[in-house]
């Protein structure tokens, strides 16, 4: 009963938290992708080190491996690994009923031309579960193995798992908050523009930044002092290819051009991509492929997003929980060539994935116009 109670403590919690980032402050956009300062920021050119830390496997298996730890009142399991406290939330499984049949319902309703592709991420238990404290340990891999066999063959799944698994020595997930780290990001990043078949940048292009003393959403929403006392490095790459950013409202209705990455402090560093999950964004870049992404996403998807400037001549990216147009429409309107779905584990298989169907249904009779080309045709007459 104990193993139940904590379970479902820990999958309420991380409902609550997906996507929220330590404070509601808004995040404003910085000037530049490459201009970003502070005195609690790191840089580096190093095109060798860069390269090295992508190139080199680091793969270690922490759950083989006994560590102390333990599983808190709420079901938050805290270990110590590498002479540091790691967070993190327990997978309790589940089905993915919904997001099967969503996907799969979608893909009956587009041109074969639109190629679908499902790549849920995995939660950082999957790889840093000690083996003293898995009692509660449920395999994602397993979880997502099974998924993928029962969506329609036409749709591409892309197995991330067994890529990040080679790479579980490497910064590739927060140790402090739920999400993974922009390096965890980059590896399914690059996964996914194998499985589409499109270019993609190695990291060493990349302008590497690290924000020094990050405690995230797992203190701010648990508030163990073990993690608040032992803060972690955030490590974010800047592209530095040509591109523009323009933000949309949830209803699509164009707002303003900004900046991809947005100037935030160390305690907001995960909302640095895009801001959070409040605005659409389409990017514009220098590519000039035909390729269309549209990337349906909860807040884990946000980090694999810079990944993608020198892979796709525009990226759309809309939120599973809040979009309001209708998913259908707006990939006929938008004429997207590939739709990318990655969302961390819990919306794969809990309530978030119902949000899916909803996308595909809703307003349906009415077709969706990007307001940010009617702005740019008015100001070029003007």
């Amino acid at each position: 009963m104990k193993k139940i109670v904590s379970l479902l403590l820990c999958a309420m919690l991380a409902a609550m938290v997906a996507g929220c980032s330590n404070s509601d402050k808004k995040a404003e956009p910085s000037g530049s992708t490459t201009s970003q300062t502070s005195s609690a920021k790191i840089e580096t050119n190093s095109k060798a080190s860069e390269s090295s830390e992508a190139e080199v496997s680091k793969a270690r298996d922490y759950t083989k491996e006994k560590a102390e730890g333990e599983i808190t009142d709420d079901g938050l399991l805290i270990v110590k690994q590498d002479n540091h406290w790691r967070a993190m939330e327990q997978f309790g499984g589940g089905s993915g009923d919904s997001y099967v049949e969503s996907l799969n319902n979608l893909r009956d309703k587009l041109d074969s031309s639109v190629k679908i592709y499902s790549m849920p991420a995995p939660l950082a238990c999957e790889f840093y579960t000690p083996s003293n404290l898995s009692d509660n340990y449920v395999s994602q891999a397993d979880c997502f193995s099974s998924i993928a066999k029962r969506l329609n063959s036409e749709i591409t799944s892309v197995d991330i798992c067994s890529v990040l698994k080679q790479h579980t020595e490497e910064n590739i997930y927060c140790r402090t908050d739920h999400h993974w780290q922009p390096l965890g990001a980059y590896y399914a990043a690059k996964t996914f523009a194998e499985a589409a078949g499109v270019s993609f940048d190695d990291i060493s292009k990349y302008n590497k930044v690290t924000d020094e003393g990050y405690v995230g959403t797992l203190y701010a929403f648990y508030g163990d002092e073990r993690i608040k006392n032992d803060p972690e490095s955030f490590t974010y790459y800047e592209p530095k290819t040509e591109y523009s950013t323009y933000y949309y409202d949830q209803s699509f209705d164009y707002q303003y051009e900004g900046s991809l990455l947005y100037d935030v402090d160390v305690a907001n560093s995960y909302i640095r991509f895009m801001g959070g999950d409040d605005s659409s964004v389409k990017i514009k870049t220098g590519v000039n492929n035909g390729r269309k992404l549209l990337v349906v996403k909860d807040s884990y998807g946000n980090a694999e997003i810079p990944f993608y400037t020198n892979s796709f001549e525009e990226i759309y990216v809309v939120d599973m929980r809040y979009f309001k147009c209708n998913l259908v429409n707006f990939i006929n309107d938008m004429d997207i060539t590939d739709v990318l779905f990655t969302m961390a584990a819990y919306s794969v298989v809990g309530g978030n994935a119902e949000n899916i169907d909803t996308l595909i249904t809703q307003d349906a009779d009415n077709r969706v116009v990007d307001g940010q080309l009617t702005a740019s045709t008015e100001d070029s007459e003007e």
